[in-house]
């Protein structure tokens, strides 16, 4: 067997669901020259399972590996995918890593462009599909986390502001810093309905958690005027002789509008 190749093997790997979870996986894969054929977080597989556990150390081996053979922009892809929802993303982000450490520091002009000087090395990437999923997973990201700092609406309860987005990427990570800078003095909750997690700001201290179910309290009569107020505003500000939805739907997508105000 080449030594650029791995032994497909017929078992699904199952981690715990974190980045070093899922970068313990990786290791594991490229140490034993090994492609399983599933890595999951739950225990749905029909496939023997196998179970990895996370360890700190092999991981930041990956991490510490990945800039100083492929580049910095290498670390960032593979940060960014683990956001994204891309089917079956653990197995895909082995052949990244793999073409990668094979191509070098090309490796990220070679996918963005489907250019590279180093001709020699360029033929497994160009054709590998993985490949493909992990450029589409992470502009799908970037271009949701993008659209949510515009659509993203809060209430106030009890104080805080609070919205829900039920995004379907984890876009809580990439849009954190936008609300931080925009409500510096304030304490607000985003809770990701999706994937169950909430960034809460409080204090001047951000963190991201778990939560597995949240409501939307009952408003307050003052809200429910602002709301009235924001929705009238947004209907009298369109002009009806340029309303164009089709347009409209290219730059507000209806999967956004579920938890918008004036959708509402």
């Amino acid at each position: 067997m080449n030594k650029d190749e791995f032994r497909n093997i017929d078992i699904c790997c199952r981690y715990d669901g974190s980045f070093y979870g899922m970068l313990s996986c990786i290791f594991e894969s490229f140490e034993k020259r090994e492609m399983p054929i599933q890595i999951k977080s739950d225990d749905f597989s029909m496939f023997r399972m196998k179970g990895i556990e996370t360890n700190e150390e092999k991981a930041e081996r990956i991490l510490n590996a990945i800039p100083k053979k492929i580049g910095n922009e290498a670390l960032k892809y593979l940060k960014l995918a683990y956001l994204a929802n891309i089917e079956e993303k653990e197995i895909a982000l082995i052949h990244f890593l793999k073409e990668g450490f094979k191509c070098g520091r090309k490796f990220i002009q070679l996918i963005n462009t489907g250019w590279c000087p180093v001709k020699k090395v360029v033929t497994g990437a160009l054709t590998n599909k993985y490949l493909e999923k992990i450029q589409k997973g992470v502009n799908l990201l970037t271009l949701d986390s993008q659209r949510f700092i515009q659509f993203v609406r809060f209430s106030e309860i009890d104080g805080a502001l609070v919205s829900i987005i039920e995004p379907q990427n984890q876009v809580l990570p990439l849009i954190s810093n936008h609300f931080v800078e925009r409500y510096p003095n304030e304490k607000f909750l985003i809770y990701d309905k999706t994937h169950k997690t909430g960034l809460i700001y409080m204090d001047g201290e951000i963190r991201l958690e778990h939560i597995e179910e949240y409501q939307m309290p009952l408003l307050s009569e003052k809200e429910k005027d602002y709301q009235k107020l924001w929705k009238l505003f947004y209907n009298t500000v369109a002009i009806e002789e340029r309303k164009n939805e089709k347009c409209r739907m290219n730059f507000m997508p209806k999967k956004y509008r579920k938890n918008m105000t004036e959708f509402m």
